[in-house]
């Protein structure tokens, strides 16, 4: 992925490269834990609304579906080079006719080994035909519209009610925060389907903030998922997001593989592209390019996150007695915009005050893992 194909449409590429980074670490974890699964398991990509929209790169690799192939040959490799052979597959929805000639060209150009399958139609209308084809297997599922519409939640439900599967989806925060309270039934009726609500409209005048922490209780209730969280993809030249990227998924390994990305992403390289691209407007540095660029406002959530985090941790243990720690971090990183090494090294800081002790650590060693008890310090 190439930035100079993203030229005025950098948040895009933020996007495609949590997808990319996340792809690619779910891609491998799954393959991992097939070599103790019993005959061969099939890992698949969905991507719900495939376009291809606004490529440029030659080859199409600036769009989601060159992007989930990719990844999925790159880790196909990987597995084979370690003796352990994986079946790969993909799906790609897309119902405007002439973006699906695109797709079957683009797909059939770069499927390689890839067992792929372009659908023309309706998301909503493909999911027995989606379902069909997944079966039992993994899947990672990509919900990715150009606004909200045909993205409801009662869609999304079915393709993640097996194990082993994790959803992406790209909530279009620009666009629907401009309709959210809009009169209009047609509008109150798409808002509903899309947030998962049986009966009532979308509360008013709701911030951003809580519009998405809305979003995320009901995909986690409508879905059955116990473990969701999101991070905000900015506009690179504004101070407002874009796109908020949600993941979902039943292991709370889908919150500790978000979090590395999101500070990855979001809190690193975000900033970089941000001053990439005011130089290419302005033809000059940005002042202080020099010293580290910096998210301001990703910076303020981790920061405050860390904080709570601490306090929330240590009501818990008040509250609860021991706890594992497999079951302490996942909560922290679902609330809050911090990684499970954050957590880690918060009890370990604990430990050394004396106000923490952690049981079943062997000697010498440091790191707390998911089997370790941690409770408060005797007084």
């Amino acid at each position: 992925m190439s930035l100079e194909d993203y030229r005025g449409r950098e948040q895009t590429h933020l996007k495609h490269r949590v997808l990319h980074e996340y792809l690619m670490g779910w891609a491998h974890k799954l393959g991992a834990g097939a070599r103790r699964v019993h005959g061969r398991r099939k890992l698949w990509y969905v991507d719900c609304f495939s376009g291809p929209w606004q490529a440029r790169a030659p080859d199409g690799s600036d769009t989601s579906v060159a992007i989930g192939l990719s990844a999925l040959q790159k880790a196909q490799r990987t597995w084979a080079s370690n003796g352990l052979y994986i079946d790969v597959g993909a799906i790609f929805v897309e119902r405007n006719l002439k973006a699906f000639r695109e797709l079957q060209a683009l797909v059939a150009a770069r499927k390689g080994d890839v067992d792929a399958h372009p659908l023309h139609g309706e998301f909503g209308e493909k999911l027995g035909e989606i379902q069909a084809l997944i079966g039992d297997d993994s899947a990672f599922v990509l919900i990715d519209p150009t606004g909200w519409v045909g993205a409801a939640m009662k869609y999304i439900q079915p393709l993640v009610a097996a194990p082993r599967r994790d959803v992406l989806i790209n909530v279009m925060f620009d666009h629907i925060n401009r309709f959210k309270d809009a009169p209009h039934e047609f509008l109150r009726e798409q808002m509903r389907d899309f947030f998962g609500l049986e009966e009532d409209d979308l509360p008013s005048a709701l911030g951003e903030d809580a519009l998405m922490a809305l979003y995320r209780e009901q995909l986690g209730r409508v879905c059955g998922l116990p473990h969701v969280a999101d991070l905000a993809i900015p506009f690179v030249q504004a101070d407002r997001t874009k796109f908020r990227l949600v993941v979902g998924g039943s292991s709370p390994a889908v919150l500790k593989l978000f979090r590395d990305i999101e500070y990855k992403i979001v809190g690193t390289e975000a900033p970089r592209i941000r001053d990439v691209a005011a130089q290419a407007v302005t033809g000059q540095l940005p002042l202080g390019l020099d010293s580290q660029p910096q998210n301001v406002r990703f910076v303020g959530q981790r920061e405050r996150g860390l904080e709570e985090a601490s306090v929330e941790l240590l009501e818990r243990l008040r509250q609860d007695g021991e706890v594992q720690y497999g079951a302490l971090w996942p909560p922290l990183l679902r609330a809050h915009h911090i990684r499970e090494q954050d957590v880690a090294d918060a009890i370990a800081d604990l430990r050394r005050q004396g106000r923490v002790v952690v049981t079943g650590l062997a000697p010498g060693k440091r790191r707390v893992l998911d089997e370790h008890g941690v409770a408060l310090a005797m007084a």
